[in-house]
């Protein structure tokens, strides 16, 4: 299917008014706000080029101001009929699959890998969580090593990965169709294990987002095509004040790197969300070790809802961090470590379903699927009923959490 065009953006802006009314539950939604009467949105599908003013600012104090504007509201609202409620289109009905991972490192000398030469991949990765991954329409996890031969460890870096391009075949098994590159370790080994590693994982078929070989193809939106359905996926990295992994500059290889300046992270969103129906941004962000939220993973996490995003998932601080809905948007600001060591630990897959048709995504729900990083360098998934609840208990106990986790895993808003 091609990408989404804005007259068809159109049509879903005004049926998006009409769902709306009906649509209760905060964290069961993904249909977008809009404050477009009938006629504008019937004029948004013939001028698809004409971009969307800007709101006026008004001085809160100005109360006559204020007074204008809801009688003119009033006003256009009585002159204006309802907006015809749409019904869903059989024939380009969809129901897809979005699953997402944290951390993985397959890099030789690791546990991980040991683990992986021992036992094989049913051996490290338990039948049912790689059922999730593999039954997916899109798997997407952050591969935190390099694929190489090449390059020498950067000097003065504590820990650095590397694996043998080999080692791509156990992300095929697992049916990863997204990496993550936008992270602390992807430049490990220098630049030229850098490209070796995006070679690698173009050779493999494997989308790779967050690096590139310069600025332009880091910051690159990856765009999944589904019948009916396009989704966007974006992963930047907001860690390493030093930059010891190096940022991609327009002539130069590295990360897409924005612990200085968001504003391209922003406009890569919003281009997102004018070309694909759903919006997934992925984001290396916060402190190692700790469940603690930085003020600025709030600030940016916000920041990318407002510029358009849908999902936003986060990684980096090796361990579970709380989960948020902002304006009926989900934020998992740490999936912490998939597979990526052997310190006993909660870690999960989110599963993300989108269901809607041709004129948009009606309807989003979000499913942890519970598990465990064991001492023995595996990962799996937490069987027991009893397991599972003091798990999801776990998560929605997080400081700073708006959530609530039924016993099948599903995600709402607390209170809806």
């Amino acid at each position: 299917m091609s990408r989404k065009a804005h007259a068809r953006r159109g049509l879903a802006l005004l049926l998006s008014l009409a769902l709306a009314l009906s649509l209760a539950a905060c964290g069961q939604s993904a249909v977008e706000e809009s404050s477009l009467s009938a006629e504008e949105s019937a004029s948004a599908v013939s001028s698809a080029d004409v971009p969307a003013e800007a709101e006026p600012e008004t001085d809160p104090a100005d109360t006559s101001a204020a007074g204008d504007i809801s009688a003119q509201f009033a006003e256009e609202s009585s002159a204006e009929p309802e907006p015809e409620s749409l019904e869903p289109d059989p024939d380009t009905a969809y129901e897809y699959t979005l699953c997402f991972a944290g951390d993985v490192n397959l890099a030789e000398g690791q546990y991980t890998t040991a683990a992986l030469d021992s036992y094989g991949l049913s051996g490290c990765v338990s039948e049912t969580l790689r059922g999730y991954m593999t039954a997916a329409d899109i798997m997407c996890l952050n591969n935190e090593f390099t694929y190489s031969s090449r390059g020498t460890p950067l000097e003065g870096k504590t820990y650095t990965y590397r694996a043998s391009p080999s080692r791509v075949s156990a992300l095929e098994e697992l049916g990863v169709d997204v990496a993550v590159l936008s992270n602390n370790h992807i430049y490990d080994y220098g630049e030229e294990a850098l490209l070796d590693t995006l070679d690698t994982l173009d050779s493999a078929g494997i989308a790779r987002i967050g690096a590139g070989k310069d600025l332009e193809e880091a910051s690159a939106i990856y765009y999944a095509q589904l019948e009916n359905c396009t989704v966007a996926y974006i992963a930047a990295s907001r860690v390493e004040w030093s930059a010891q992994t190096k940022p991609a500059t327009s002539d130069s290889p590295g990360t897409f790197y924005t612990a200085y300046d968001t504003e391209l992270l922003y406009q890569r969103v919003g281009e997102a969300k004018e070309q694909a129906d759903f919006v997934v941004v992925y984001m290396h962000w916060g402190i190692e070790g700790t469940a603690d939220l930085e003020e600025y993973q709030t600030e940016v996490g916000d920041a990318l809802v407002d510029a358009g995003a849908d999902l936003v998932i986060g990684d980096h601080p090796h361990q579970l961090q709380v989960v948020r809905y902002y304006n009926c948007v989900p934020i998992f600001y740490s999936l912490g470590n998939y597979w990526f060591s052997r310190k006993e630990e909660y870690t999960m897959l989110v599963n993300v379903t989108l269901a809607g048709d041709k004129n948009g995504v009606r309807e989003v729900s979000c499913q942890i699927v519970p598990a465990y990083q064991q001492a023995s360098a595996t990962v799996t998934w937490l069987e027991s009923a009893d397991s599972q609840r003091a798990m999801y208990d776990y998560l929605a106990g997080l400081p700073g959490s708006n959530i609530s986790i039924d016993d099948a895993g599903v995600v709402t808003v607390k209170g809806q």
